[in-house]
């Protein structure tokens, strides 16, 4: 392999901006460092912020994210299914490219978030209240006793450990939707390959349909010939009964008795 593919094919994370006093936290050691852009980040790192500053990245498969001022971050997880952040305090911006059968899941200390295709924003204050802002897209969000609602562009939902997620409202005149970080060359890789993707899908799907057979003409049912049963005649046996009619033909037929005339005296 190429040593730019092997670098394609390692990319999880990239760490581009970085204003003010951004550290990280590698996976499985307990030193924070500060960040050096561009920085790359994989599944168990966590990123933390001081007073006025901020970080952005950009997360393998679709996820752009801007993190604000006096907060901590962890990348969960990054694959082709599920992109999976947690948000422990702090803000969090991000841009969540949709494409089919992939998610991005945000948690935070009272909330879960499913993402799809959004342009979102949370913000987690140090009692582990959460409000998530919507301003395209679509998100649930569900408490820790799994109550969830569904936000709509332009909506807002508070969540609090103690009394769960409240019912979504307008988002107040003064809430913006962020202006986008810019684009930087991995996302710009990942979006060539969706799109080959996708036209790879689609000349997939052509193809099985041109292949697929013509239906065989429907033939008409032959009407099969209607063999009527043939009962057998029942024979009766001779008997001993002689028929009337032939009996009266067989009859002698008796003369009537002669009377003799007497001779005259």
């Amino acid at each position: 392999m190429a040593p730019a593919a092997a670098q394609d094919e390692a990319f999880t994370g990239k760490i581009f901006t970085a204003k003010g006093t951004v550290e990280y936290l590698k996976s499985g050691t307990t030193t924070w460092a500060l960040v050096k852009v561009p920085q790359l980040i994989e599944a168990g790192d966590k990123i933390k912020t001081g007073a006025k500053a901020k970080a952005e990245l950009y997360l393998k498969h679709g996820s752009k994210i801007r993190i604000g001022a006096d907060s901590t971050f962890t990348l969960n997880k990054v694959s082709a299914e599920e992109n999976s952040v947690e948000m422990l305090v702090g803000r969090m911006q991000a841009w969540i490219r949709k494409a089919a059968n992939r998610k991005f899941t945000v948690r935070t200390p009272s909330a879960v978030c499913a993402v799809r295709g959004t342009v979102f924003e949370v913000e987690v204050d140090p009692a582990g209240q959460t409000v998530w802002n919507l301003f395209s897209g679509v998100i649930q969000v569900s408490d820790a006793q799994n109550r969830t609602v569904t936000l709509a562009p332009n909506q807002r939902v508070a969540v609090t450990p103690e009394k769960g997620v409240d019912q979504p409202a307008p988002l107040p005149a003064e809430v913006k939707q962020p202006e986008e970080p810019k684009t930087i060359k991995e996302e710009k890789a990942d979006i060539k390959a969706d799109q080959a993707e996708q036209k790879k899908a689609a000349e997939q799907a052509a193809a099985a349909v041109k292949e697929e057979p013509a239906a065989a003409p429907v033939e008409a049912v032959k009407e099969e010939p209607v063999v009527e049963e043939t009962i057998p005649e029942v024979v009766t046996p001779p008997t001993s009964v002689i028929e009337t009619k032939t009996v009266e033909e067989e009859k002698v037929v008796e003369e009537p008795p002669v009377v003799s005339e007497s001779a005259p005296s």
